[in-house]
């Protein structure tokens, strides 16, 4: 678990605070806590009410919105560093959907409440604050267009470069593995397509050389055949 101390410093350098002096900081971190979350468990689920949102230090996380058929569909991942559900906590609506452990993640709980008023107290935090929801909001668009006009195929590559950006580390040979457990049906969820798919885009990627996939790992070995791919242009 995380001590006060260690909180303090990790909320210092996270890039939401920078540059928020350091008396103005304190009363938020005081008001924080440590919280540690096991793989396949819960850290909030949708419709709950919200009045925390959380800084993830280690780990992997997904947020999954459940359908009203009952299906899960994977909206996004997050890696370390990564702001989760700040919008739902500073104005007090549901959360709207449910955040699961990829793996065993260690988290710094804030409330909403207090974050409200360091804004009020703070312009350039606001300002920072608005940044973050205006690239979610990006985003957000960009999956929709992806979801209503684009084949299977490009959806798919996209997400892959996309996690390549978020969580990708680079190999000596040129490669880019994805430090992200990510099964095939996580793939599926996220790109709203079905398993049988994701495994048959999956297996012709493989056999071309463009990707090497293990069961809940991925590693790119042509990522600039992924934006061919995902941009749809000629070969």
């Amino acid at each position: 678990m995380l001590t006060a101390d260690d909180r303090h410093s990790i909320l210092r350098h996270a890039a939401l605070f920078a540059a928020v002096p350091i008396d103005l900081l304190s009363p938020l971190v005081a008001a924080s806590r440590s919280q540690s979350v096991s793989k396949g468990d819960f850290l909030f689920r949708q419709g709950e009410d919200a009045s925390t949102f959380y800084l993830l230090h280690s780990g992997q996380v997904r947020l999954v919105q459940h359908s009203a058929e009952g299906k899960d569909v994977t909206l996004a991942t997050f890696g370390t560093g990564s702001v989760i559900a700040l919008v739902a906590a500073i104005t007090r609506e549901p959360y709207p959907g449910s955040v699961e452990a990829i793996d065993t993640s260690e988290l710094i709980a804030l409330p909403g409440d207090h974050m409200w008023q360091l804004m009020n107290a703070y312009a350039p935090l606001a300002v920072n604050v608005l940044r973050q929801v205006a690239a979610r909001l990006h985003e957000a668009h960009d999956r929709i267009r992806e979801l209503s006009v684009e084949k299977v195929q490009q959806r798919v590559a996209r997400s892959l470069l996309r996690l390549v950006r978020q969580v990708g580390v680079k190999q000596s040979d040129g490669s880019i593995s994805l430090d992200l457990r990510l099964s095939r049906q996580d793939l599926a969820q996220m790109n709203g397509t079905t398993l049988e798919t994701i495994s048959r885009t999956l297996t012709t990627w493989e056999r071309d050389g463009l990707i090497d996939a293990a069961r809940e790992h991925l590693t790119v070995l042509k990522p600039h055949q992924l934006v061919v791919i995902a941009e749809d242009l000629p070969t």
